[in-house]
């Protein structure tokens, strides 16, 4: 990918109108690619944080950790291929 084509991509995300969008907060725990994603994402615009780990414990733990930070947002829990 081109560095104008990165440019042109990055300068739509950053214009683009979020006042007719929907609310949507999530955290989605992946186990099977080892992966926790929160994201938020609405009229004030989007956030988006990802955690990864080999250790399927310590991915619990942050989901734990986020859950209560976010009490607000969907969890979504995916164990399959």
């Amino acid at each position: 990918m081109s560095r104008l084509h990165r440019e042109i991509l990055k300068n739509q995300l950053f214009n683009h109108d979020y006042s007719n969008t929907p609310v949507s907060k999530t955290i989605l725990l992946d186990v099977y690619n080892n992966k926790l994603t929160v994201e938020s994402e609405g009229p004030d615009g989007f956030t988006h944080w990802g955690f990864s780990s080999c250790d399927l414990g310590r991915l619990v733990d942050e989901m734990n950790s986020q859950v209560s930070k976010h009490p607000d947002y969907d969890l979504i829990i995916v164990d399959t291929k």
